[in-house]
């Protein structure tokens, strides 16, 4: 028996989001071969490369042009079962037309709702099972011993409204080293080498090496084991979370609601703003010390 999952959200974080509900699902079809059907920016290839549950890994960008290429990529397949994080009729019908006996999905119309509760909420009903764990993990082939004298700064993030000023990581690392001298891992993509680049400057007598210039398979190596992730609610937070290194987010224009999927995250809010979300614009009012605060205890 064959089983597919549709996740079409289209970022790392996002995959690791739904990825507790996704082995949930893995779980309930222990007997089944179950693929992943996602978008090719969440990196699933990379982040999943060692996770003994996800069979194979296939890209919607693949389909986007045709919705009979899916029709017959899945009736090729065989599946049985389809679970489908998304609403919509698209993914439905063509599950539909492709044969598909059991088709799982959100809905119809899209709700404005949180999308770790609904990712959970409708797993629960999918498999008729209120007590599911949920439990987030990326999983290695090697586990890394524990570096403690490494912690990774996310500088990255999906706009400008959801980074930390440069001056404010500057600050932050400055304040570290008068604790304690660590190395700092810089996660971001390429569009933020010109900041590793900066803070490496600046800092020319700490060991700073920048991961912005490295795939997402040779990050996670990098990364893993590490102390602490302090940074944007980027990617990375995610990534860093899911190998089970406490993760301190800074939710200035995003839901800090988005972290509830793992107790490794912990997010740090704008001062006086009690509710973060999207437009909130408030990254400029976590300030370094509000981030020291948060992690002075364990560094």
């Amino acid at each position: 028996m064959k089983t597919l999952i549709i996740q079409t959200r289209p970022g790392i974080g996002d995959l690791c989001v739904f990825l507790p509900a996704i082995h949930e699902i893995c779980l309930h079809n222990v007997n089944s071969k179950v693929d992943l059907l996602t978008k090719e920016r969440t990196c699933a290839k990379e982040t999943l490369e060692h996770d003994p549950y996800i069979k194979n890994i296939f890209f919607l960008e693949n389909f986007q042009k045709s919705n009979l290429n899916l029709i017959k990529f899945i009736k090729k397949n065989l599946y049985e079962k389809v679970y489908i994080f998304h609403y919509g009729i698209r993914y439905p019908l063509i599950c539909k037309l492709a044969g598909v006996k059991n088709v799982y999905f959100y809905g119809w119309i899209k709700k404005n709702e949180n999308i770790v509760e609904r990712s959970k909420a409708s797993c629960a009903k999918w498999l008729d099972n209120q007590n599911l764990n949920f439990s987030y993990k990326i999983y290695r082939k090697n586990i890394m011993p524990s570096n403690n004298d490494t912690i990774i700064l996310g500088v990255g993030g999906s706009g400008p409204t959801k980074k930390w000023s440069t001056d404010y990581f500057a600050k932050l690392i400055e304040e570290i080293t008068k604790i304690k001298k660590y190395t700092f891992l810089i996660a971001g993509g390429i569009d933020e080498q010109t900041v590793a680049a900066q803070l490496k400057k600046k800092f020319s007598d700490i060991k700073i090496i920048s991961l912005c210039e490295k795939s997402i398979k040779e990050s996670i190596n990098l990364i893993d084991g590490s102390k602490i992730y302090i940074g944007n609610d980027t990617g990375f937070m995610h990534l860093c979370a899911g190998l089970g290194i406490s993760s301190y987010g800074l939710f200035g224009d995003t839901p800090a609601n988005y972290s509830d999927y793992s107790n490794k995250i912990i997010p740090i809010t704008p001062r006086g703003i009690k509710l973060v979300g999207h437009g909130t614009m408030g990254m400029n009012k976590i300030y370094p010390e509000d981030a020291l605060e948060k992690v002075k205890e364990i560094i």
